[in-house]
């Protein structure tokens, strides 16, 4: 004979299971929409169809559940580098493919990307959260580019390239996602200008100042 107990614990696991699916799904496509500042927890409840209680018992507060959609998309992005760009044989392309990337990612996603790598930083909580959801990004784009630099680049150019092709890729996105029209810039113009920062910094010639 079944054992009624034996299957409370599964049934109260799926449901819960669930209804964090659906806080998550509710909560990106609000945040996609109109942004941190205007999606509130009793916004995400009402829509769900669930209590602010219960929303609780998954994400104590607004923040933790924007992040944690946050670094989702990020750690999606990073885990598919290898498989998209490793086959490539020119390292090189391999840098441009991924940032050019990147950049789609963060168009398509300005609400997303301000919250990770704009808003301010109040606490060390929030500095660590930033920091692992840039660092495996930023070790791909580090080792690919030594390997993309010519044979017996040193450690330093490797870094100071590394600064540099971040600070634009940053910086274009910045533009594009926050005052496009005053920039006059679209997507297709920001990956353009990147292309060509790449074929500038992907020399090996270092900078003015820089070390060789």
């Amino acid at each position: 004979m079944p054992s009624v107990t034996s299957q409370k614990p599964r049934g109260k696991f799926k449901a819960g299971d669930d209804l964090r699916r659906r806080l998550l799904e509710t909560a990106n496509r609000l945040f996609r929409e109109s942004g941190y500042e205007n999606v509130s927890v009793r916004s995400i409840a009402q829509e769900v169809g669930c209590s602010q209680m219960a929303m609780y018992r998954h994400f104590p507060d607004k923040e933790s559940l924007v992040r944690h959609l946050c670094n989702a998309i990020y750690k999606q992005f990073t885990a598919g580098l290898s498989t998209k760009f490793d086959h490539l044989p020119d390292p090189k392309e391999r840098v441009r493919r991924a940032l050019c990337d990147f950049v789609r990612l963060a168009a398509a996603n300005p609400h997303h990307y301000r919250f990770t790598f704009l808003a301010r930083i109040s606490d060390q909580k929030t500095e660590s959260a930033r920091t692992a959801t840039a660092e495996p990004v930023i070790a791909y784009i580090r080792h690919t580019l030594g390997l993309a630099l010519p044979p017996g680049s040193s450690d330093e150019l490797v870094e100071e390239r590394l600064h540099q092709i971040l600070a634009v890729t940053h910086g274009l996105i910045v533009m594009l996602i926050t005052y496009p029209r005053a920039y006059r810039i679209t997507r297709e113009g920001a990956l353009a200008h990147l292309d060509s920062a790449l074929a500038i910094l992907l020399e090996a010639h270092p900078s003015h100042g820089g070390t060789a």
